[in-house]
């Protein structure tokens, strides 16, 4: 708006050939002139004024986006805690089906070889079944067998009873394992949907963050190289009349100083004598006055180096009150810090963004949720001991920020793949491989718990390796992270 206005006035300025006829009939050359310096930085100095203006509109603008951009990300990070809550949910409904799955076929099993047995001995008492009573008696067996052969089968008719209902309340089972089956599938079909609504909306919102992000960039560019092109052609105009006005102030300075030499030349003798006489007694009172001055900064500086080392002491006194008690009160949250967490188990509790980084230990939850299949230290393929862990997570698992920082990196790095890098302060840096996408930008400061990347879609379960270094150096960073459903393998 402001260029377009600083536009129109160029076009519409009389240029030094413009001409227009005059009232009087004088020539194009006399009515005609440039405009002036001054009126020109007037209408330089209005648009500039208007596009400042629209400055503060934009920044106030600007403002409101941030504060929708701060919205957005702490939704980013809730949705982020959904979506890996889900996948945990879905790991452990899958692990559920196939101990359901594996407990049908036991069953199934066991059913199959009863039913083998059962089918043995009922053809038997079937064949027994066809014989008449007069038939075993005139069977070529001895008495002895015959009375054997009887009470066998006498006892035989309550253990297939016993038998049959067993196997009835097997089959039951097996029903109702079956049952259990289909809910959990029910279960699992409906955590999935979840958990690609989830996904969706997760990639909406960071759509959403991108877009906002470079509208308000382009429009606080664009505005500002307005105002610098406007405000440096308005500095060559004020200091072309800042030079005007000091030629002017020259000339006249230099008629006024002739003048006033030759009233000075009648009365420099006049003036020459009086001020001896003033300037003897002038330097008689300024040397007294400046030893009774010298006496006074004497005193006022032992005055004041006392009232310094006093206020020193007493601020040295006040600090070390002041760090007793707040050390009193940090041990005192500490405990109550302590307590808590063992009061609520293994549910974590969210991080608090600006505290250091070397208070989160044992707080921080993992990157990705799932199962820690390498640990530090242990010997890994290449046959060297691991610098970091190793996380088995679901396809597509969501990998988010374990704790505030800045993005120094994000690209692919030598063996590592994709690699994020996160600086938290105090020498910590944390190292995140194996993402099939990475949602950071470098120098982006990340929340706790804000996300970050999302693992690959590889059929088998993908691997996200974590980095801690200090310094540096690598160091363990399993003693970093909550306890909370963290499976450890290995």
């Amino acid at each position: 708006m402001a260029a377009g206005a600083v536009a129109a006035l160029i076009a519409t300025s009389p240029g030094p050939s413009a001409a227009a006829p005059s009232p009087s009939g004088a020539s194009p050359a006399e009515t005609s002139a440039p405009p002036a310096p001054d009126r020109r930085l007037k209408e330089l100095e209005s648009a500039l004024r208007k596009g400042q203006e629209e400055q503060q509109q934009i920044d106030q603008k600007a403002r409101q986006i941030a504060r929708e951009m701060e919205d957005l990300r702490s939704s980013m990070v809730s949705t982020a805690r959904a979506v890996q809550e889900h996948e945990d949910s879905l790991s452990d409904l899958e692990s559920q089906l196939a101990d359901l799955n594996s407990l049908e076929k036991d069953k199934a099993a066991t059913l199959e070889l009863r039913r083998q047995q059962m089918n043995g001995v009922l053809t038997a008492l079937e064949r027994l079944a066809f014989r008449p009573s007069e038939a075993l008696i005139a069977q070529p067996t001895s008495p002895a067998d015959t009375v054997r052969s009887a009470i066998l089968l006498r006892n035989v008719v309550p253990k297939l009873r016993e038998s049959a209902d067993s196997l009835r309340a097997d089959l039951a089972a097996l029903s109702s394992v079956r049952d259990t089956i289909a809910r959990q599938r029910r279960k699992i079909t409906a955590t999935t949907a979840q958990l690609d609504s989830e996904h969706r909306r997760l990639s909406a919102l960071y759509d959403r963050k991108q877009q906002i992000r470079q509208e308000t960039e382009e429009q606080r560019q664009e505005t500002a190289r307005r105002l610098q092109t406007m405000a440096a052609e308005a500095e060559d105009l004020r200091d072309l009349l800042v030079r005007l006005e000091q030629e002017r102030k020259r000339r006249e300075q230099e008629a006024a100083e002739r003048a006033a030499a030759e009233r000075a030349a009648r009365e420099a003798e006049k003036v020459a004598a009086r001020a001896a006489r003033e300037a003897e007694i002038a330097a008689a009172k300024a040397a007294r006055e400046a030893a009774a001055a010298a006496a006074r900064a004497e005193k006022e500086k032992r005055q004041a180096e006392i009232a310094a080392a006093k206020a020193a002491r007493e601020a040295e006194e006040k600090a070390a009150r002041q760090a007793r008690e707040a050390q009193a009160k940090a041990d005192k949250a500490s405990r109550e810090a302590a307590a808590a967490a063992a009061k609520a188990g293994d549910s974590p509790r969210p991080l608090q963004p600006g505290r250091p980084f070397s208070q989160a230990m044992g707080e921080m939850p993992l990157p990705a949720r799932g199962r820690v299949t390498q640990k530090f230290g242990q010997i890994n393929d290449s046959g060297a001991p691991s610098r970091g862990i190793t996380i088995a997570t679901r396809d597509g698992a969501q990998v988010v920020s374990p704790y505030e920082g800045q993005v120094v990196f994000a690209g692919p790095f030598r063996g590592y793949g994709l690699l994020l890098i996160i600086e938290h302060g105090e020498g910590y840096h944390t190292l995140l491989a194996g993402m099939a996408r990475i949602d950071g930008n470098v120098g982006q400061h990340l929340l706790p718990g804000e996300p970050v990347g999302v693992m690959g879609q590889s059929g088998s379960a993908p691997f996200l390796y974590v980095e801690l270094r200090r310094n540096g150096q690598p160091v363990n960073p399993l003693p970093w992270f909550t306890a909370h459903k963290t499976k450890v393998s290995g």
